[in-house]
This record gives structure tokens, C-alpha cells and sequence, in this order.
């Protein structure tokens, strides 16, 4: 050994015999440290919980804020990562126990689940605490209509001629009983298609409303598309509610309307189709010489039904 030393002497500078040492410290260190990481170690490390697979109408509160202290067994390589590392892991709730607001859950009887979550060589020893606690509202349950599609883009002559058919045509939901309250439809997403002449068959998304979780996250729209063709037609007005002692006359007595009507029947459709009234009953509670106009039957072959006068006068005859 004192020939090695006197050998290094002579063969390298001072300068390079003390680089030559730094390097042969650094590496000799660095294999230590790998060897000892490369050992076994048993050490505690915690972990944040996140609870998962509630039960569909079981909601947790907010930020649980739950921790599980483990005890394991691994390599020092996969301590060090636990340790310098924020650690988390999935605590299934789907059995727990559920009483007055209050989960429990038996971390014992999951153990093979916490230990699928490690790295492949770290064994759980142990958890801590053996239960775990966390608060819940329980979600109201509803079924809702589907609301029909609107705002379509039809090819210019082109209309929808049949009614909506909708599959299905109403969902389960489920929420928070305030938010759930408050919805009466459930709109869906427009239809990817744009100048459209022909019949519409499509799956279509719900749009989604805050804190509230669908059964059904699509549905099927079809319904029949056919050629209009624009026609005008003069029609009457009738007055309800009008007393029998009563005789009024109506300024204007007729209205010209617009619409569309399917190709096929525009030679056979005529004023006698349509239905005009104004409510003699609202005029007197509303204390007005005027009233409005509404239509009360059209044919259900007709779309966009217009008229450009809202309100007629009146005139009582003595």
C-alpha cells in the first residue's frame, strides 16, 4: 500500500493528485449513497384522501380535508420520493356507513386498495387512523322533460312538418334540492347541421347546469322535414266573451296574415282554416277601447303564422 501512495506521488502533480482524490471520494460517496437507498426501510408517510365512488344520490361536503398516516416498507429511493412529494390516495366510500349527515368508512378492510395505489415494490404495513369520518347531503332525485330543439337552420322553403320525437324524452337527474328545484326542461345542444331540406335524425348532448349529474347524457331527436311555400289570406275575427246585450263593431273587422304551408296542400287552404279572436273581458278590466288579437286554431300543416295589426278598436252600437 505505501508503494501505491508513492507511486501515485511520483506519477501525478500535487494539483492532479488532488483532483484525482475529489473524484475518488465523490464516486466512492455516490456509491454509498445508492447502496443505501437501494435498501429496504420502513418509515411513516401521509397521505391526503380523496374520497371516491359515492353513491349517486350522496354528495360529500366541501374539502373533506381528511389525512391517512401510513406505515411502509420500501426502497429508499421511493422514501425519498414519498417524502419530498405531495402524497395522495383514493378512499372508497361506496360502502361506508351512513347515519344523520355522518360517513364511516373501515380503512382495514380496504387495505388491498391502498396497496394497489403504491409503487410496485412498497409494502403497507399499516394505516392510521383504522376508520375515517366525513360529512354528506343526500341529493334530490327528479326526472325532467327534454326541451326540443329551436333555432334551426332550414334551407329557405323548407320547415319542420311533424311534431318533435324525442328518445328519450325525459331524464333522471339529480343535485343539490335547491338547484334541482329550479329546473323544469333540460335543453340539449343545437344540431350540427345547417341549411337542412331533409328529415333530421340525431344524437344530441344535454348541456350541463351546475352542481347537477345526468343519468342520460344524450338523446335522439327526429322529426319530418317538408317544402312550404309563403301564401296570404284574409281572416275574420270573432269576439269572445261579449255580452248578449251587447253589439260591437270591430275596426278592423279582418286581418291579412302570412304563413307557410306544405307544398302539397297551398291550393286547399283558406281563410275557413284560421281562427282569430280578441276577449271582450279584457278589454273591460283593462278599461280600453282596444284589444288584442290572438289566434286560436291553425292547421297543423301551417308555420310562422303572421299579422302585422296586434290590436283592433271597438265601437259599441246602441
Amino acid at each position: 500500500m505505501q508503494w501505491n501512495f508513492e507511486y501515485l506521488r511520483l506519477r501525478f502533480p500535487d494539483k492532479k493528485r488532488l483532483r484525482f482524490f475529489s473524484i475518488f471520494v465523490a464516486v466512492s460517496f455516490l456509491f454509498w449513497i445508492i447502496t443505501k437507498l437501494s435498501n429496504s426501510y420502513s418509515s411513516f408517510v401521509e397521505f391526503d384522501v380523496n374520497f371516491v365512488n359515492a353513491p349517486p344520490l350522496i354528495v360529500l361536503d366541501e374539502n373533506p380535508n381528511a389525512r391517512l398516516r401510513t406505515d411502509i416498507t420500501a426502497s429508499g429511493f421511493e422514501l425519498l420520493i414519498y417524502h419530498f412529494i405531495k402524497n395522495e390516495i383514493n378512499v372508497s366510500i361506496e360502502n361506508a356507513d351512513y347515519d344523520l349527515g355522518t360517513g364511516k368508512i373501515d380503512l382495514m378492510g380496504q387495505k388491498f386498495g391502498l396497496q394497489q395505489q403504491l409503487y410496485k415494490n412498497v409494502r403497507l404495513n399499516r394505516v392510521s387512523p383504522s376508520h375515517l369520518n366525513f360529512k354528506y347531503g343526500k341529493l334530490k332525485r327528479l326526472k325532467v322533460p327534454i326541451i326540443p330543439p329551436n333555432n334551426i337552420n332550414f334551407k329557405p322553403g323548407y320547415d319542420q312538418a311533424g311534431n318533435w320525437l324525442i328518445q328519450p324524452d325525459s331524464v333522471w337527474i339529480y343535485g343539490p334540492s335547491k338547484e334541482v328545484n329550479k329546473i323544469s326542461g333540460l335543453s340539449i345542444e343545437s344540431l350540427k347541421e345547417n341549411d337542412i331540406d331533409g328529415d333530421i335524425e340525431e344524437t344530441l348532448k344535454l348541456l350541463p347546469i351546475n352542481q347537477i349529474q345526468y343519468e342520460t347524457h344524450e338523446v335522439l331527436v327526429k322529426t319530418k322535414v317538408k317544402r312550404f311555400t309563403e301564401k296570404s289570406v284574409e281572416a275574420f275575427i270573432n269576439i269572445k266573451n261579449l255580452p248578449d246585450s251587447l253589439a260591437i263593431k270591430l275596426f278592423p273587422q279582418s286581418i291579412n296574415i302570412t304563413f307557410l304551408v306544405l307544398i302539397e296542400k297551398a291550393d286547399v287552404i283558406s281563410a275557413r282554416d284560421f281562427k282569430f279572436s280578441c276577449d271582450y273581458d279584457q278589454a273591460q278590466i283593462n278599461d280600453t277601447n282596444s284589444m288584442d288579437i290572438f289566434l286560436d286554431i291553425k292547421p297543423n300543416y301551417v308555420r310562422n303564422v303572421k299579422w302585422k295589426i296586434k290590436k283592433v278598436d271597438y265601437l259599441i252600437r246602441k
